[in-house]
């Protein structure tokens, strides 16, 4: 078994290597590495983790069904993540080593694995990081975002003046809390347009926008084109 090593590219964005000499190890680790990889390269590794996976934002929405949980993961600095429960990552390193399906059952049985371990992370408590107001907030926000909490409501939920809450916002992420909420929905706004073919206007009203002119002047004002010219921009790249 330890000399045991499959590399997968799933599919575009992701990417899973399983080695089983990670699994002689008393506590089998699993890393998670959040980042764009460009189309056709094949990453190198550079973990003795039993299982490797490289992941971009964009794939990793997709995997989670847009839920906004994906955006706690997203939200920070860290690229890069580990799941520590050696239970669970032994048992999936060696489904996948065991695996005998081939082409698209293999990649539908890969991502099935993936989630698995997003999951656990997602569920596992954040490593010996202290919560202040602002991440406390910042999760309560993510759970829908597109119907937050007034900002008495949410310094009542999480245990903190308005005035305290709004300095230990800004403090963490830069931006007030409605500013944050703004720089969400069009950053989505604009993987959405990149990435699928929706119309315009739906994706404007998906998040939120009771006006497309709304969201036009706000897109192009971040991103330096209207929705319309991005999305023509991308599609000749």
């Amino acid at each position: 078994m330890q000399n045991d090593v499959q590399r997968h590219s799933v599919c575009a964005g992701l990417e899973i290597k399983v080695a089983g000499r990670g699994l002689d190890m008393a506590f089998p680790r699993a890393v998670i590495h959040l980042q764009s990889i460009p189309e056709g390269l094949e990453t190198d590794g550079g973990s003795d983790a039993a299982i490797l996976v490289h992941l971009s934002p964009s794939r990793l929405r997709m995997l989670l069904g847009n839920a906004p949980i994906s955006e706690s993961l997203l939200s920070g600095d860290a690229t890069e993540f580990a799941i520590d429960n050696p239970t669970l990552v032994r048992h999936i390193a060696l489904e996948i080593l065991r695996s005998d399906y081939r082409d698209d059952c293999l990649r539908i049985f890969l991502k099935g694995k993936v989630v698995e371990l997003l999951v656990a992370l997602l569920a596992q408590p954040e490593d010996g990081r202290e919560r202040t107001a602002a991440m406390v907030a910042r999760d309560i926000l993510l759970r829908d975002p597109l119907n937050p909490p007034t900002m008495g409501e949410l310094s009542r939920l999480v245990g903190a003046s308005q005035r305290r809450l709004s300095t230990d916002f800004q403090r963490a992420f830069g931006l007030t809390v409605t500013e944050w909420l703004a720089d969400w929905r069009l950053c989505r706004g604009r993987e959405l347009i990149a990435e699928s073919a929706l119309p315009i206007a739906e994706v404007s009203a998906s998040l939120g926008y009771a006006h497309l002119s709304t969201f036009t002047a706000a897109f192009a004002k971040k991103f330096g084109a209207p929705p319309t010219r991005f999305r023509s921009h991308k599609a000749s790249e």
